[in-house]
C-alpha cells in the first residue's frame, strides 16, 4: 500500500524553505518540549518499574540487596531518578542528568556516564576505596572491587 499525496507539494516545500514563520517555529519548539517531557517521564517510569523499554533489569546480587536493603536497581534514595530532567537547547533538547546536578547537601554528583565508560576511584564515607573499572560485557568479571 503506497502513500498518495494530493495538493501542490512543491509550493508547500518552497514556502517552508523560504520563511517558516513564527507560528511554525513556535509549533516546533512546543513539540520539542513535549517530546523531551515524554522522554523524561518514560525514563523515570522505566527505572521505577525496573523494566525500561519493557526489558527487565538484571537481578541485583544478594550482597547488593543486603547492603541497600532493597532489590531495586538504580534506586537507593530516589535522588537519581528525581534528578532526570530536560533542557531545551535552541532546535534540540537534552534529556538526562545535568553535569551540574548536586545532592541535597550541595555536593556535586559524579558523572555516571564517565564512570561507566572509563572507570573511577570512589572514596566511600566509611573510608573504603572503591575502584570502578570497565570490563567488556560477558567477561564474567565484576567491575568493582573494594580496597581497604
Amino acid at each position: 500500500m503506497g502513500v498518495k499525496r494530493f495538493g501542490d507539494w512543491d509550493k508547500a516545500k518552497a514556502k517552508l524553505a523560504a520563511n517558516p514563520g513564527a507560528r511554525l517555529a513556535l509549533a516546533i519548539r512546543q513539540a520539542t518540549i513535549k517530546n523531551a517531557l515524554l522522554l523524561v517521564r518514560e525514563i523515570k517510569r522505566g527505572i521505577r518499574s525496573q523494566a525500561p523499554g519493557g526489558k527487565a533489569f538484571v537481578k541485583l546480587a544478594e550482597s547488593t540487596i543486603a547492603r541497600k536493603g532493597s532489590s531495586k536497581a538504580l534506586i537507593d534514595t530516589g535522588f537519581l531518578v528525581n534528578s532526570i530532567t530536560q533542557r531545551i537547547l535552541a532546535d534540540r533538547a537534552f534529556v538526562g542528568l545535568l553535569r551540574g546536578t548536586v545532592n541535597k547537601d550541595g555536593d556535586d554528583l559524579v558523572n555516571i556516564g564517565a564512570v561507566m565508560e572509563y572507570g573511577a576511584t570512589i572514596q566511600h564515607p566509611n573510608g573504603a576505596v572503591i575502584l570502578r573499572r570497565h570490563f567488556p560485557s560477558g567477561s564474567g568479571r565484576y567491575p568493582a572491587e573494594t580496597v581497604a
